[in-house]
């Protein structure tokens, strides 16, 4: 039972782009330290290519513990961007690429 309670907050704190809108995949992710008004945008802390796939990671703890909070905008090859909320704490965020299939999440 404790595990599936685990399961269940972990679910909850998780922030994701999804994969495609409609029928638009996604292109590029920003992730922002504070409103996208300031202008803040992160880079990758790390980025490396595995077999065929590229995955970029951030550490965005420090967002957090320095009482800040973090802001991703998805990007699709049509019809613009969203807003996607980071309602709970999350440690990092990982974006993969494989053969123009891209894949975010935050956890």
């Amino acid at each position: 039972m404790i595990g599936i309670v685990a399961l269940a907050a972990a679910a909850a704190a998780a922030a994701t782009c999804p994969a495609h809108r409609g029928s638009a995949p996604l292109r590029s992710v920003d992730l922002y330290d504070e409103p996208i008004t300031d202008n803040a945008l992160l880079a990758p802390d790390t980025t490396r290519r595995l077999n065929r796939t590229t995955v970029q990671v951030w550490r965005v703890d420090g967002v957090y513990s320095a009482r800040r909070s973090l802001h991703i905008r998805c990007g699709y090859a049509i019809g613009g961007s969203v807003m996607v909320p980071v309602t709970k704490p999350v440690r990092e965020c990982r974006l993969s690429a494989r053969a123009g299939v891209r894949t975010f999440r935050c956890a």
